[in-house]
């Protein structure tokens, strides 16, 4: 009986035992469900929230290790540069670019077809083999638009990434181009100004003021490239200079390019004529020429030259263009813009006086400025005579128009010498050396107004203006001889406030202008570029703040006041 009670029990105890063993069980496997599940939920958290910082907050930091750039490392900082009024001529922009770790791409060809759909620009083979190369750093592609990230983004490519980058952009496209230039990806100086001032734009953070004036390089590109399509010139070029300080206000060479996109530019858009280009400059060296005689005293005002027959030298004759075949006097000989009076001044002064002069004016060295490219004059080893009588009115050597610029401000105005600039003049009015006697520079601005007035720059003549000027013409060259029926239209011309008050030169120059028949069959500066000059100054001179005469002044010099043109 005993053992009957007995069994029951022990039934009773072990299923106890098994209830409180399983319970136990679930307990244990409870808990390290919860453990797990807690522990994963935290990884989800902890990755989500560093792609989170990735894509969104931080756009991606650069790498410690890069592919080309190992020694040099990523340039990021370039102050910006504006004109003289404070707008913005050239910046720098925040960007995304695109890299890899190719390590991290697991099927490369499918990887590459996929950007192939974002950025068709791409090379298909480079892009395949720099993704296949294993290496940890790879660029895809620089400065991304915020569109092209987000597309790229949405692929879902493991192993790209992005990192913050900079551009350099130019708000004003082509407008300033050659002034400005263009930088490399990396936002390295390559040309213009970028170039010139590479060292102060890369570590200042101040803007880099220029004197440019957006105003008035508008309006020195639009009318010389309306010059160049009304009279059908290959280019052209028109610059403005403040005589007092040298600043240029406007500088404008065609064709030109967009610096946002340098690599789409010809080689011909990309020259800039007004620094780089060197040319026989015609009768525009007629100023310099008259300077040198009444500067060295080889002649005055009323000195006469025989002009009534052609001058032999050697199998050559020097002839005048609608020559007056007489007697003339040096004023005469500048204002018809006699070749056989220059020449016959030019003799008179001898080549070692002629030489210096030139010199003096800084037509033998290249001339120094912010940009690099700026070109040497190309000057005759030797100085025959012959270069004695064809530089007297402009041929036989080849300058820049910023040469020209440079020398016209101190022959007319008053006699100082100015280095030309890009900056900003900070002071006042800068002191400089006295090349030639005001006398005579004041001398020289009247011959330029009767050119204006009576002369071959008649039409530049602006009423209510005191405009001073002087074209020349010179047959373009190819090798060793010149063409006949194509030439460099040129014209210089200084604006005054008054007769005695010089402002600023004007530069004018069209390549290859066409006879059309408005121009009743001429290709002479005076029926294209003295136009195009004479409109810039039409329109520079009221914003320029300058009120136009009622009745012109009369010529301070006496000698004048007897003479008529």
């Amino acid at each position: 009986m005993n053992h009957q009670s007995f069994t029951p029990s022990l039934a009773s105890l072990t299923r106890e035992r098994f209830s409180v063993s399983l319970k136990h069980a679930m307990d244990v496997a409870r808990t390290r469900l919860l453990v797990a599940t807690a522990i994963f939920s935290f990884g989800i958290l902890v990755i989500g929230g560093r792609l989170f910082e990735l894509t969104v907050i931080r756009h991606g930091e650069e790498p410690s290790i890069a592919e080309q750039d190992l020694t040099s490392g990523l340039r990021t900082g370039r102050a910006d540069i504006i004109d003289r009024q404070g707008q913005i001529l050239a910046t720098t922009i925040t960007t995304s670019s695109l890299y890899a770790n190719a390590k991290q791409i697991i099927n490369a060809e499918e990887a590459a077809q996929k950007l192939l759909t974002i950025l068709p620009n791409l090379n298909v083979k480079d892009i395949l083999k720099r993704l296949q190369s294993d290496r940890p750093f790879i660029w895809i592609a620089r400065h991304l638009t915020p569109v092209q990230r987000h597309e790229i983004l949405r692929l879902g490519i493991p192993g790209l990434s992005f990192m913050r980058d900079q551009r350099r952009i130019y708000p004003h496209g082509h407008l300033v181009a050659h002034v400005l230039g263009y930088t490399d990806i990396d936002n390295r100086g390559i040309a213009g100004i970028e170039k010139g001032m590479d060292s102060v734009l890369s570590s200042q953070n101040e803007p880099l003021q220029l004197s440019l004036d957006l105003r008035f390089q508008h309006i020195v590109r639009d009318e010389v490239l309306k010059g160049m399509r009304e009279f059908g010139a290959a280019g052209g070029c028109g610059a403005i200079m403040d005589i007092r300080t040298g600043e240029i206000i406007a500088m404008s060479s065609l064709p030109d390019y967009d610096p946002n996109h340098p690599t789409q530019a010809t080689e011909d858009e990309l020259f800039n004529k007004v620094t780089l280009g060197t040319y026989e400059v015609g009768s525009i060296m007629k100023v310099a020429n008259t300077a040198l005689a009444l500067e060295s005293g080889v002649a005055t005002l009323a000195t006469k030259f025989d002009a009534s027959h052609p001058l032999k030298v050697g199998r050559f004759s020097i002839t005048d263009f609608k020559g007056k075949n007489r007697w003339l006097n040096l004023a005469e000989v500048f204002v018809y813009s006699s070749n056989i009076g220059a020449a016959k001044i030019a003799l008179a002064a001898g080549a070692e006086k002629q030489q210096a002069f030139l010199k003096k004016l800084g037509y033998f060295d290249a001339p120094s400025f912010e940009l690099p490219e700026v070109s040497t004059p190309i000057v005759p080893k030797r100085w025959r005579e012959a270069t004695t009588i064809t530089a007297s009115y402009g041929y036989g050597f080849s300058v820049s128009p910023i040469q020209v610029m440079a020398s016209v401000g101190i022959l007319a105005g008053g006699g100082e010498r100015k280095k030309p600039t890009l900056l900003l003049n900070q002071g006042g009015v800068p002191k400089g050396e006295q090349v030639i006697s005001r006398d005579i520079s004041r001398t020289l601005l009247q011959l330029m107004r009767y050119v204006v007035t009576a002369g071959t720059s008649r039409k530049a003549n602006i009423p209510g203006y005191y405009v001073f000027a002087k074209s020349g013409t010179a047959n373009l060259r190819v090798g060793r001889h010149y063409q006949t029926d194509r030439v460099m239209a040129n014209f210089v011309a200084v604006l005054g406030k008054t007769m005695d008050d010089p402002r600023y030169v004007i530069y004018v120059m069209l390549d290859d202008p066409k006879r059309l028949q408005k121009t009743y069959g001429y290709n002479t500066a005076g029926w294209n570029a003295a136009p195009v000059g004479g409109r810039i100054i039409a329109r520079m001179a009221p914003m320029m703040g300058f009120v136009p005469f009622e009745h012109e002044s009369e010529p301070l010099d006496p000698f004048f006041r007897n003479v008529k043109f």
